[in-house]
């Protein structure tokens, strides 16, 4: 359950940021005690750097622009004064994930909308439900692709099935649903089904399986890199392990709680916990390290 979905207060936020950071303090010091922080260097030392160069590159580029596609899916039917080009969200996006690492509450979120409404005119109702059918569809697109995981020879981690069943479930009530909106709907809710009514989520979550089987293929990536040989069923299910790890609220550049995701399933699969972590702290470097430096340099560049 995200924060958004809990009660609101200085009090609540307080309570969910510090389970946040005692649940990644207790990780940390549970792999300390067991970490043979020899075998971590030796192995973090021995990785083999072109791997992980692509993985940035396939990361920058094209988990980026899938991404920002699967946005401009949803933001179609929502009026606006002047269209957001491409250009627009890759900056808000980067810009919003910086404001992330900084600020508490995932203030990056509230940041897309703000600057969607303050330079291009688009409506905050619609623009928060478009956020919110994001995530939804980024949810489907994610299930999907762990069923197909599922099916490939040798595989055998019955999560990835489940997860799969469900997205099937899901797109199968979406396009099932009427596309009219009930006569008595609010704006927000009246937003939220002109997205379904467009059908603009069908090539959403065509966009977003892109950006996620580009993001199996970079666990893959920084997996081989560290000479870590496993089933791509396991790749998936590392990827599982993360976003849901993710549910939990966020520290800053979800440190710790993307390490333990991936730690959990990697160690689950018979990977020692030493090349486990050393390719959690790979993985995440892969996503923070580009994604801060272009986020600040999003900030500080001027709006034409």
């Amino acid at each position: 359950m995200s924060e958004a979905a809990l009660p609101a207060g200085p009090r609540w936020r307080c309570l969910l940021r510090g389970a946040a950071w005692l649940i990644a303090a207790t990780a940390v010091f549970v792999a300390v005690r067991r970490m043979d922080f020899g075998a971590l260097a030796s192995a973090l030392g021995a990785a083999d750097w072109g791997w992980v160069a692509l993985a940035v590159a396939l990361n920058v580029a094209g988990n980026t622009v899938a991404r920002m596609l699967r946005w401009q899916a949803l933001l179609e039917p929502i009026p606006h004064q002047q269209r957001a080009t491409l250009l627009d969200l890759v900056r808000i996006s980067y810009a919003s994930g910086a404001v992330s690492i900084l600020l508490p509450a995932r203030a990056g979120e509230a940041v897309r909308v703000l600057e969607l409404k303050r330079r291009r005119g688009y409506p905050a109702g619609a623009l928060i439900a478009a956020q919110l059918a994001e995530k939804g569809i980024e949810a489907i697109s994610l299930g999907l692709l762990f069923g197909l995981a599922a099916l490939l020879p040798g595989a055998t981690w019955p999560p990835l099935a489940v997860a799969g069943g469900l997205a099937a479930a899901a797109v199968v009530v979406l396009a099932v649903l009427p596309r009219r909106a009930p006569g008595a709907a609010g704006r927000f809710l009246q937003a939220l089904l002109a997205v379904h009514a467009e059908r603009s989520w069908i090539r959403s979550l065509l966009w977003s399986l892109l950006s996620d089987g580009i993001d199996l293929l970079l666990v893959g990536l920084c997996a081989k890199a560290l000479g870590i040989d496993v089933h791509p069923a396991v790749w998936a299910m590392v990827l599982l392990s993360i976003n849901l790890a993710l549910f939990l609220p966020a520290t800053p550049g979800n440190l710790g709680i993307l390490e333990a995701g991936a730690v959990v399933a990697l160690t689950a699969a018979g990977v020692a916990p030493e090349p486990a972590l050393a390719f959690a702290l790979l993985y995440h470097a892969v996503h923070l390290v580009p994604g801060t430096v272009l986020g600040a340099v999003a900030i500080a560049l001027p709006w034409t």
